[in-house]
């Protein structure tokens, strides 16, 4: 009987249904698109800011001795240490360790060339090309396998030493010891506006051979794509597995990840809002609308005996089904509606996700059931005799 009622009802206002599932169908959309969208958006921002240079230093832990006579102060004096090549493979023991993208170990050091004092670095630049791609490199990137005593010049070395790709030039380094020589040829321009552009970057066994340091290095610069983990957790472990580093992160650049990051989701958040609002003041003015028309119906109904839970259901009833069918079609117009926004935006597709199916289908069939408490209290309150009169 009910369902008959029901049946009949949606039938002979087709079109009013409609409505309200349209109205549905495009909060649901708008919701369920930046659902998507922001289950993504937080890992395709943070590979974004990691184009930018790494967020974790790694340092060795130093100890200063303080210098003084009598009562002046003449400063401290650090003891230069080194971190063990061998030990960054502990790096990836971390719990956290998936979420590392790139780690690059620097050995620094002053050597002489053309008769001048450069800082020369020694780097792998398979890695350096994870952690800092924004690098602009006029020729090429040096290969660690095949790349024989290749060289990444700083653009500002290279006018002072006239030196340009294809050229050689020759390292020296003196320590108490003794001289080391090393050759090497020019394969790429460094120019990054930085400090980059006033250094020589050579292999990382080059250097070290030169700098007669084996398997040491002064720095590890490690990219951390963290956006659902705090960034001091990964230097925590980080500084556990190796005891004798320190591991920093770089506060400006996480800050200003949490904070971009934060301001997207507070607009997805309030668009998201927006959309609903819409969604629901359709389905209500719909919902009256129908209310109103069927006053003599609702009339009759509680002139035989019906009860006001039973008028309440049938509005109810009626508002479950405009939910789901708004909700059903509005998940697929979100998949169109997501990956527009991602291609658009974030130069990234959105996966459709089928569990943003169940949050889409509770959220319209929330909304449909809210903005139907309003009609339904005034269907429930309407008097049978004086409907029946005309009044």
């Amino acid at each position: 009987m009910r369902f008959r009622i029901l049946s009949k009802s949606i039938s002979r206002r087709r079109s009013r249904v409609a409505i309200a599932i349209i109205a549905v169908i495009m909060g649901a959309s708008v919701f369920g698109a930046l659902v998507m969208t922001s289950m993504e958006v937080r890992d395709n921002v943070g590979l974004e800011f990691r184009q930018y240079g790494a967020n974790i230093l790694m340092i060795p832990k130093t100890d200063s001795i303080s210098v003084s006579i009598g009562e002046i102060e003449y400063g401290s004096v650090t003891e230069q240490r080194y971190i063990e090549e061998s030990d960054l493979p502990k790096i990836m023991e971390i719990y956290w360790a998936p979420n590392i993208l790139g780690i690059a170990p620097y050995l620094y050091g002053m050597a002489e060339v053309e008769d001048h004092a450069v800082i020369l670095s020694g780097v792998n630049f398979s890695a350096l090309k994870i952690v800092n791609p924004w690098w602009n490199i006029e020729g090429d990137w040096v290969d660690d396998d095949n790349d024989s005593h290749g060289a990444l010049v700083g653009i500002t070395v290279s006018e002072a030493l006239n030196l340009g790709i294809g050229d050689n030039f020759t390292a020296k380094y003196n320590n108490t010891q003794n001289e080391t020589i090393q050759s090497f040829t020019v394969k790429g321009i460094v120019d990054t506006g930085g400090s980059e552009d006033y250094q020589i970057f050579t292999k990382l066994l080059d250097a070290q051979l030169l700098y007669d340091k084996e398997n040491k290095v002064s720095i590890v610069q490690v990219s951390a794509l963290c956006t659902a983990c705090p960034i001091d957790v990964i230097a925590e472990q980080i500084e556990e597995k190796i005891v004798y580093v320190e591991a920093k992160s770089v506060k400006q650049m996480v800050n200003a990840e949490m904070q971009i990051l934060g301001k997207v989701e507070s607009l997805m958040f309030i668009v998201t809002a927006i959309a609903l609002l819409a969604s629901a003041m359709g389905v209500m003015t719909t919902m009256t609308t129908s209310v109103i028309e069927r006053q003599k119906e609702i009339g009759i109904m509680k002139a035989i005996g019906a009860e006001n839970r039973t008028i309440a259901s049938l509005f109810y009833s009626e508002a479950v089904i405009i939910g789901v069918l708004g909700g059903v079609i509005g998940y697929f117009v979100a998949i169109v509606l997501a990956q527009f926004i991602g291609d658009s935006v974030f130069n990234s597709p959105i996966s459709p996700n089928p569990v943003v199916l169940l949050y889409v289908l509770c959220v319209s069939i929330g909304v449909a059931l809210l903005a139907s408490v309003y009609p339904v209290r005034r269907a429930i309150f309407i008097e049978p005799a004086k409907v029946l009169r005309g009044d």
